[in-house]
C-alpha cells in the first residue's frame, strides 16, 4: 500500500461513515413523515455515496484492491441531528484540508478538493447535491489535456 492509497482509503472509509449516518436519519425522517427532512438528507447521503465512488474509482485506477471493512455504525439520534452533522462534517472539512497536505497527485488532489468544496457545502448548509455530475478536468491527464 502506498502513501496516496492510504490517504485515499481513509477518506473513502469515512466516506462509507457518513453515508451511513445520513442513511439512518433518512429512515428516521421517513418513519417520522417529514417528507422535506427525508429529502434533504437523501441528498446528502448521495453526495457522500458520490464521494465514496470517486475515492474507489481513484483507487482503482492507481491498481489498489479495495478492502472491504465495513465502516463503523455511528450513533444516531433524531434529536439534535443538525448539531451532530454539523460537527461531523466539520471535522470532514478539517480531514480533507490535512489530506491535500499528503497528496501530490494530481488527479487524487483534484478528487480530494472536489470532494472538500461538497463537504464545505454540507458543513455550513447541510444540505445536498453538491457534487459535479462529472469528474473535473486535471492538467497532465487524458480528461484534462482536450
Amino acid at each position: 500500500m502506498t502513501p496516496l492509497a492510504d490517504v485515499l482509503r481513509e477518506g473513502r472509509r469515512r466516506e462509507r461513515e457518513m453515508a451511513a449516518f445520513y442513511r439512518s436519519l433518512s429512515g428516521m425522517a421517513e418513519d417520522r413523515g417529514d417528507a422535506a427532512a427525508a429529502e434533504r438528507l437523501n441528498e446528502l447521503l448521495a453526495d457522500e455515496q458520490h464521494h465514496v465512488s470517486r475515492l474507489t474509482a481513484r483507487l482503482l485506477e492507481l491498481g489498489e484492491s479495495l478492502g472491504e471493512e465495513r465502516p463503523d455504525r455511528p450513533r444516531v439520534e433524531w434529536e439534535g441531528w443538525k448539531k451532530a452533522a454539523r460537527l461531523r462534517e466539520a471535522d470532514e472539512v478539517s480531514w480533507y484540508e490535512a489530506a491535500l497536505d499528503r497528496v501530490d497527485d494530481p488527479a487524487a488532489r483534484a478528487i480530494l478538493e472536489e470532494i472538500l468544496a461538497s463537504e464545505r457545502h454540507h458543513r455550513t448548509e447541510l444540505g445536498g447535491k453538491w457534487m459535479a455530475a462529472s469528474p473535473p478536468a486535471v492538467p497532465g491527464t487524458d480528461r484534462g489535456d482536450a
